[in-house]
């Protein structure tokens, strides 16, 4: 059994409602999976800026920081000047293996990088928010989760106690160490990063291109607080959300 089915009825709500409420104040990691649709749920857990600053941390393994600029213009705008960085894993220093991925995932997804022809990263437009980047040349995922965090201490070196939900941290996607890494490597990657989100009450959420019912997916629950699945249905884009800790399984719901 992979959770309770418990849909609909008022407790149900209740709970479901009450533990949204406890991530969101004590930090989550939330694994996102599904074939489509992906895009529009990662806007929606990257947060709005209406009601304070937010940090915004984008770790790209099969996708280039182009991505990830173009991931948070699309979040909504506030009064407040935000801050966000990206952390590329350097795909070509990875390998084909990794970026090519097992059958599961649907293939290779394209790689934007905008570095220029020296290999520096470009500059954002100098009237935007602030955008760091870091390239992790390095196929080993220590180097990987130690500029994870280093770049999350720097958010706290500027900002001080971050508050909770203000970190909004996007991984993109889990697809290389699984594809690449052995699952004790992969394990103790995502337990160490998951500790680090949770320890600023951070919100981060985690790609995998894959079913809910897939072995990959069932292997990687039980290291996140929540596996949100994606949908496109009849036009609509829709969500379905399991509980890790509380063995709640929700209905399918609008996103």
């Amino acid at each position: 059994m992979r959770g309770e089915e418990r849909r609909g009825s008022p407790e149900a709500i209740a709970r479901f409602r009450n533990r949204l409420a406890e991530l969101k104040r004590n930090g989550c990691n939330i694994l996102l999976v599904g074939t489509d649709a992906l895009g529009p749920a990662c806007e929606r857990l990257l947060g709005e800026s209406s009601a304070g600053p937010r940090y915004r941390l984008f770790v790209t393994t099969d996708t280039g920081p182009a991505t990830a600029h173009a991931k948070f213009d699309a979040t909504q705008p506030g009064p407040y000047r935000d801050a966000a960085a990206v952390v590329n894993w350097d795909a070509d220093v990875r390998g084909a293996t990794a970026a090519e991925g097992p059958e599961e995932f649907g293939g290779p997804t394209e790689e934007r990088d905008c570095r220029g022809s020296d290999g520096e990263t470009t500059a954002r437009d100098a009237d935007g928010p602030p955008f760091r980047e870091e390239f992790v040349e390095s196929d080993d995922l220590r180097d990987l989760g130690t500029t994870v965090e280093e770049t999350i201490e720097s958010f706290e070196a500027e900002k001080g106690d971050l508050s909770p939900a203000e970190l909004r941290l996007c991984f993109d996607s889990v697809t290389p160490l699984v594809a690449d890494h052995e699952y004790r490597d992969v394990r103790r990657f995502l337990l160490g990063l998951t500790e680090t989100v949770e320890s600023v009450d951070g919100m981060a959420h985690y790609h995998l291109p894959a079913d809910y019912e897939s072995e990959t997916v069932e292997t990687l629950e039980p290291l996140f607080d929540a596996v949100v699945e994606v949908r496109r249905a009849e036009g609509e884009i829709e969500q379905r959300w399991h509980l890790t800790e509380s063995d709640i399984t929700t209905d399918w719901l609008p996103l």
